[in-house]
């Protein structure tokens, strides 16, 4: 006896899909019981270039960013990662914040995550190239206590869903590089 049946074939149904990027505006509280350290900003956050957010150092140690708390102007909270749930640490400021120098920078993301796990945040300091385009934000997927390199976006581009021009770490320096274009499913700014 001989049957026969069709086979349709399936497309794999992804709960990464996304109808649009959600955009969150990250607006800290103090966090109980955190550590607090003493120190000082000198100028605004590279890494969230937005008012309110600020470089500091602590001693010998740089972070930023460091997010002004509304109604409190002797302590920020640094360290904080809101796509982790990381609450950070209190700075108790030595001196007065400078005056913003900025008033008219370009918003960016500061952090954000693909529809493929990755979790991006911004880089300070000296960036890396990918065909000549700064790499902007550094990729990673946090699985418990490890955190796992997954590349480089040196892209963003709006809409009702962000896309994302993503290239593995082994293209940094290089020329020619093709992007894959990641949707962009939130955004912490």
């Amino acid at each position: 006896m001989l049957c026969a049946t069709s086979v349709w074939p399936q497309m794999p149904v992804s709960p990464l899909t996304i109808t649009e990027t959600k955009i969150v505006r990250f607006a800290p509280t103090l966090p109980s019981g955190a550590d607090t350290k003493d120190g000082s900003c000198w100028t605004e956050s590279i890494a969230a270039p937005r008012p309110g957010a600020w470089r500091c150092s602590m001693g010998n140690s740089i972070s930023d960013p460091c997010f002004a708390v509304a109604g409190n102007r002797e302590q920020l909270v640094c360290g904080a990662d809101p796509a982790l749930r990381a609450d950070g640490f209190i700075l108790k400021l030595s001196k007065p914040l400078p005056k913003s120098s900025h008033p008219a920078r370009k918003a960016e993301p500061w952090i954000f995550q693909l529809s493929d796990g990755s979790i991006c945040e911004a880089m300070t300091g000296t960036l890396s190239s990918v065909n000549g385009a700064p790499a902007r934000w550094s990729c990673a997927i946090h699985v418990r206590d490890q955190v796992r390199p997954r590349g480089v976006v040196t892209a963003l581009t709006p809409g009702k869903i962000w896309m994302a021009d993503k290239f593995p770490e082994s293209a940094i320096g290089t020329q020619g590089a093709k992007p894959e274009k990641i949707p962009v499913k939130m955004i912490w700014d």
